[in-house]
């Protein structure tokens, strides 16, 4: 955990993910013409213990503005939808293929208060036909 998670209530994460058994990384990141932030192909899933469906996640790293975390989920969501709205369309086919998520962590230290998101963020994200995930994780430390 790092520093700020320790100091701050609310810090997010976002990416987009898309997952599927025959879904092979290196299709994704030819079809976007970007690296992922992580990624797991059919051979390696097939190596770890727990069986792992393939999967293809970016989150913007190396892009300017980029943050591995966020004090806000609608700033980082609105971070990752600019730096990906060129590439909408085809983003949009993907989804068709395989599963797609617009994945979020939200890592708490309180129960008080939590992610708000914009009307219009919510349209921009429905405009992409993809599910938005909100994993929670609570630390007391």
């Amino acid at each position: 955990m790092t520093q700020e998670k320790k100091t701050a209530a609310h810090v997010y994460t976002v990416e987009l993910r898309f997952s599927g058994d025959q879904l092979e990384p290196s299709e994704i990141s030819t079809r976007l013409n970007l690296q992922p932030s992580n990624a797991l192909s059919q051979s390696q899933s097939q190596t770890t213990k727990k069986r792992r469906r393939p999967y293809w996640a970016y989150n913007g790293q190396g892009e300017v503005g980029f943050q591995a975390e966020w004090a806000s989920l609608e700033d980082g969501l609105e971070f990752l939808l600019r730096s990906l709205s060129s590439k909408k369309a085809e983003i949009v086919a993907l989804a068709c293929q395989f599963d797609g998520l617009w994945w979020c962590g939200h890592f708490q230290a309180s129960f008080d208060g939590g992610p708000t998101l914009s009307p219009k963020l919510l349209i921009e994200i429905g405009s992409y036909g993809i599910p938005l995930g909100i994993d929670n994780y609570f630390s007391d430390e």
